[in-house]
């Protein structure tokens, strides 16, 4: 059986708590308060949570949901997949009306509309991707099996290679006047109002790169020696992602590019540069964690796995927070401290989750079956 390798449950812990922190800071207007290089570094590393979300959620598929669809355990694999972008889609809806209770965005005749068409809702677009990849997801590990990781990849380099028809496409039409559909067209393909990326299209084509690097995860039987992984793969990744930086980035005025990524253009674009800057940030977290946690062994963090094991939770109720967060706790705490008291709650009421789910008992422990009574 595949050993689970701690390192891609540590750089996702990581992902989700640079998630929770930026939504903290964009809750009580820090965002771009630092200066100089504090804040170059601290926005840099920010952006990559969500390219390091959709990379690490293609490497599950590859290591853990593909092996059990082989095994015969399809309907048991895609029921598990579905009760997941379920528990997605709930988060994404009470974000909505979170959303619309504190803020009046939305009237209650809209809500219905809003709940089918994944209106743009500040913070919650990574929820509405997630439903939809995971709903999708089965399909996705059937294609794998079906027509090999090669298929896959040529399409997502094709998705990318047509960036510029992509930025020609039009938005989809008005409904009734209301630009319902628009953000419908946003969340498919990147154009429409409110649509900060990426969309489905060109994420479902990261979490194919994810796939490829999962595939070079796989471990390996090596005798008495337990496994081991290759990095053959993750370093042609990123061979090709520096390779694809250098041709886009603006080496005469070096400053726009890094504005650009910095201030999300990049992203809202679908642009093929933020892509591989999220591959690069990816592999290199990843192969950090994975020196550290499963080839040196080290103890230190690992409590930080429950933010990986409950990064639906954190994200979830951090959005929530992130809604209801009142601004006048400035005035008491200041700026900074406010972050941090949002920051510290929301990991706080991560870690009691964790520890109700872990302690809660199972069904069967409350209802025996006949067999073991008797």
């Amino acid at each position: 059986m595949q050993k689970r390798i701690i390192g891609i449950d540590q750089a996702r812990a990581v992902a989700i708590l640079l998630v929770t922190w930026k939504h903290s800071m964009a809750s009580f207007g820090a965002r771009g308060q630092l200066q100089g290089w504090p804040n170059v570094a601290l926005e840099v590393t920010m952006q990559l949570a969500t390219p390091i979300f959709l990379i690490l959620f293609g490497a599950m598929l590859e290591l853990v949901y593909r092996p059990r669809f082989e095994s015969g355990k399809k309907t048991e694999t895609t029921h598990r997949l579905y009760k997941r972008a379920l528990q997605c889609y709930g988060y994404y809806c009470l974000a909505i009306v979170v959303f619309f209770m504190v803020m009046g965005t939305y009237s209650l005749m809209s809500l219905p509309l809003v709940f089918t068409g994944f209106i743009s809702v500040p913070y919650s677009h990574l929820l509405a991707f997630y439903t939809a990849a995971l709903a999708l997801s089965p399909l996705l590990i059937f294609a794998r099996i079906r027509f090999g990781l090669g298929a896959l990849i040529g399409v997502a380099l094709l998705v990318h290679l047509a960036h510029p028809i992509f930025l020609q496409l039009p938005p989809a039409p008005e409904l009734f006047g209301r630009d319902y559909l628009q953000h419908m067209s946003g969340f498919l393909y990147g154009k429409g109002v409110d649509f900060i990326g990426p969309s489905l299209i060109h994420g479902l084509s990261l979490v194919c790169f994810g796939m490829l690097f999962g595939y070079g995860l796989r471990s390996k039987h090596s005798g008495t020696e337990g496994h081991t992984v290759s990095s053959t793969i993750s370093l042609c990744m990123a061979a090709f992602a520096v390779i694809i930086i250098a041709l886009y980035w603006d080496w005469q005025t070096p400053g726009e590019s890094l504005r650009a990524l910095l201030d999300a253009s990049l992203r809202v674009d679908s642009h093929p540069m933020y892509f591989s800057i999220g591959i690069l940030g990816a592999l290199a977290l990843t192969w950090m964690c994975i020196a550290i946690y499963d080839v040196l062994k080290l103890k230190i963090g690992l409590g930080l796995r429950v933010f990986g094991r409950r990064s639906l939770f954190a994200f979830g109720i951090g959005n929530i927070f992130a809604y209801i967060a009142p601004s006048s706790l400035i005035l008491y705490f200041g700026m900074w401290g406010s972050v941090a008291l949002l920051f510290g709650s929301v990991c706080l009421l991560t870690f009691l989750y964790d520890q109700y789910e872990m302690r809660r008992p199972s069904l069967s422990a409350l209802f025996p079956s006949p067999a073991k009574t008797s």
